[in-house]
């Protein structure tokens, strides 16, 4: 793939498919997005401020870890002991800053666990991102550049809109598509993707095949 074409990655996550664009300059998506473990919408905001992000297992569900230029690292995760009771909305979240070679360093930068100084905000993702991009702010961390969006990916976004997806904004301000909730007959949402696949190859993208336990994608030439 050439650096500046955009790469559309189709996901489905039980009855919902969504449809995300991205280039270089927006890493909305990793390069293997299974690797983000249903945390894209925090790695990816992270990715787009320059850190190297990975997605681990923690002591009962997925942590987001990223390397912050001084060396040390931040920890962002849902409730571990005992586990959330809903996986897919976690009802708090901590992040944390730690470094333990050199001078150690511990620091709480949110905690909306129960009797934690964020509870109020609970599960919320924006108050939890706006709180670690001001950390970051004050670390010295390069701000996240403002994409504009080429006329490739314009065009993906009218040949997704026309094969029955629906523009949408996930929380960090990621733009993507999604089809309509109520379509959830796998055999509609399989044409849906089909006309997608046919339309982007008509405009001069490239399909390739569903690989198992990934999802389909589409490139430039």
């Amino acid at each position: 793939m050439h650096l500046d074409n955009p790469l559309i990655a189709f996901k489905q996550e039980g009855p919902r498919i969504t449809a995300w664009t991205s280039t270089s300059s927006s890493p909305v998506v990793s390069e293997d997005p299974n690797e983000d473990h249903r945390y894209g919408h925090l790695t990816a905001p992270l990715r787009q401020r320059g850190l190297e992000v990975t997605v681990e297992y923690g002591l009962s569900d997925y942590i987001v870890h990223a390397a912050l230029p001084d060396g040390s690292s931040l920890i962002i995760s849902p409730p571990q002991e005992p586990p959330s009771e809903d996986p897919e909305f976690p009802e708090s979240w901590t992040a944390i800053r730690h470094r333990d070679t050199g001078p150690s360093v511990y620091e709480e930068i949110y905690d909306s666990e129960p009797g934690g100084p964020d509870a109020r905000y609970g599960g919320s993702v924006p108050s939890l991102l706006a709180a670690i991009d001001a950390r970051l702010d004050q670390l010295g961390v390069p701000p996240r550049l403002e994409h504009q969006r080429s006329s490739q990916e314009r065009v993906a976004d009218a040949v997704l809109h026309r094969a029955g997806f629906i523009a949408a904004v996930a929380f960090g301000g990621e733009h993507y598509h999604r089809l309509p909730a109520a379509m959830t007959d796998p055999t509609e949402q399989r044409r849906a993707v089909t006309r997608a696949f046919t339309a982007l190859e008509a405009e001069g993208f490239n399909s390739r095949a569903i690989r198992p336990c990934s999802r389909p994608r589409a490139e430039v030439r």
